[in-house]
């Protein structure tokens, strides 16, 4: 029989008197306790509007019987918000209340991702029960509840060591249980293409071969395939998660012009020779309806993806050989554009119309807010926690921004200073960084927030050869990533969340994801 997970405490929460405080990660923003207790038996029906077989399989999972799907009311119900008498406790949007009572378990909501976290929050809650014969056992409490910020993000790098479709898939799993909603696709960069375009299939032929670790032109072929892309977005979508994919430009592209050299624009000059191909060429028209055609193409494979990210970073570490460029200089010399940060704009707005004609708005990394983009069809990742002023222009000038700084969002850092394997640049990012984050970020204001869309963590893969490092340096800081996306800052404790954590890293485990354990410091996992 499992023992009830919970944290003996007495809280005030919005108001609500609660005795306890389920182990429920992200914290939730309301709740309380109510009088009795519930009991779901073997073979409960469940009802209502969020139909689904996923809905149905997890809650059977949780509660360890089988529950089936009814077209009339049953032991569990998502309902219409519009059900509910007081349009205080009516949510919106992602919100969703969550009741149970000693007869049923109601829940409300007015959309998929409402109906959809309001799941989470049961199913973690009747995985914490106590199951007995049969039946499993929760006490009776309300939860209302909705997310501070609209974008919970996590940046996956497949190019320089290569995810498969079933560890994305265990990916999206965990952060649709940690109620996250955005899988930022790092699908293309220097070290290897992945992703099929089939007007251009050397792409994945030349392209996708090899790693950060394996430059060799036998390695394997490493890339998802339109029908992988096209099931990977359902099956996200069905989790109440939108994949934005991004495809690097006009920098980080050496596998690109690996297999079309024709496109190439010079390489790296802080590294030379490591990528000699570095950049596009920023003016050739055959390079630029290249480029327009795979965004035509990466639109269709993404229709709910709403941001399509063109990266737009570090483009001078390899543009010295645009000055000899013949096609650079007529646009110079046709443009009057006065030198290479001139070009790079240029080509930054010229791309960037394309993605915004598709009906997109166009993502890219913070540099592009310099760019002359169009704010309201433009968002802006502030990746670079030393530059806070380069955040502080692009918020006066009206960009949205996804917060998402390499102190403390990067999972290449390492997060405990025993660690020897991954980036120190200036610091590192421990569990408690990554928690209080973005509270820790004093130089935005209140009124900064409305054009915050949300906070990101990114996993770049230079150093994670395995899946097993990936998930060791994913996991438990998504965890903490999550709660600071979702939970409001007066309801954030970082004593409490430890303690629920203790609960969650054997979920984890159990879901075949490794963990560090930051209790006991568990051994580095270095390759």
């Amino acid at each position: 029989m499992k023992r009830v997970l919970v944290i003996a405490l007495v809280l005030l929460v919005g108001g609500w008197s609660m005795a306890v405080e389920l182990a429920l990660i992200p914290q939730p923003n309301s709740q309380k306790t109510l009088d009795g207790s519930f009991v779901l038996q073997n073979g409960a029906k469940v009802f209502g509007a969020a139909k689904s077989d996923l809905y149905t399989e997890k809650l059977s999972q949780a509660a360890g019987f089988k529950l089936t799907a009814s077209d009339k009311a049953g032991m569990i119900n998502f309902l219409p918000a519009d059900g509910l008498k007081s349009a205080a406790t009516k949510p919106v949007g992602e919100a969703y209340l969550l009741r149970i009572s000693p007869e049923a378990v109601n829940v409300y909501a007015d959309s998929y991702a409402g109906y959809f976290y309001g799941l989470q929050t049961l199913v973690q809650i009747l995985e914490a029960g106590i199951h007995t014969n049969g039946t499993v056992k929760v006490d009776c409490l309300e939860v209302y509840d909705s997310p501070r910020f609209e974008w919970r993000g996590f940046m996956l790098d497949e190019s320089r060591h290569f995810t498969d479709a079933a560890n994305v898939k265990k990916l999206l799993d965990a952060m649709a249980y940690y109620k996250m909603n955005r899988l930022h696709w790092h699908l293309t960069d220097s070290p290897a293409w992945r992703i099929e375009i089939k007007r251009y299939p050397k792409l994945t032929e030349i392209g996708s071969r090899g790693s950060e670790t394996d430059r060799s032109p036998d390695a394997p072929q490493q890339y998802f395939s339109r029908k992988q892309v096209q099931e990977l977005v359902a099956y996200a979508k069905e989790r109440a998660i939108i994949i934005v994919p991004e495809i690097d430009m006009p920098g980080h592209a050496d596998a690109a012009n690996i297999a079309y050299p024709e496109n190439s624009g010079g390489g790296l000059t802080r590294s030379p020779g490591k990528w000699p191909n570095f950049t596009f060429n920023p003016a050739r028209p055959q390079t630029l309806v290249f480029l327009d055609n795979i965004l035509h193409d990466v639109a269709r494979m993404f229709p709910d993806a709403e941001v399509i990210h063109i990266g737009g970073d570090e483009v001078h570490f390899g543009w010295k050989k645009w000055n000899s460029l013949p096609d650079v200089k007529d646009l110079m010399k046709r443009e009057g554009l006065a030198g290479l940060p001139e070009v790079e704009a240029w080509f930054v707005r010229r791309m960037a119309g394309t993605v915004n004609n598709l009906g997109y708005v166009v993502g890219g990394w913070d540099e592009i807010s310099a760019r002359g983009l169009a704010p309201d069809k433009t968002l802006v990742f502030w990746w670079r926690h030393n530059k806070p002023n380069v955040l502080r222009k692009a918020l006066d000038n009206g960009y949205s921004v996804v917060l998402c700084p390499r102190l403390p969002c990067y999972f290449d850092f390492v997060q405990h200073g025993s660690h020897k394997k991954g980036r120190r640049w200036g610091g590192f990012n421990t569990l408690d960084r990554v928690y209080r984050f973005p509270d820790s970020l004093k130089m935005l204001h209140k009124a900064d927030y409305k054009l915050v869309r949300g906070i990101q963590s990114c996993l770049w893969t230079e150093t994670m050869l395995t899946q097993q490092r990936r998930d060791f340096m994913t996991f438990p800081r998504l965890l903490a990533l999550a709660e600071a996306g979702w939970t409001e800052p007066d309801k954030k404790d970082y004593t409490s969340f430890k303690n629920r954590l203790r609960l969650h890293l054997p979920r984890l485990r159990s879901r075949g994801i490794v963990v560090y354990d930051p209790f006991a410091n568990s051994a580095e996992i270095k390759r």
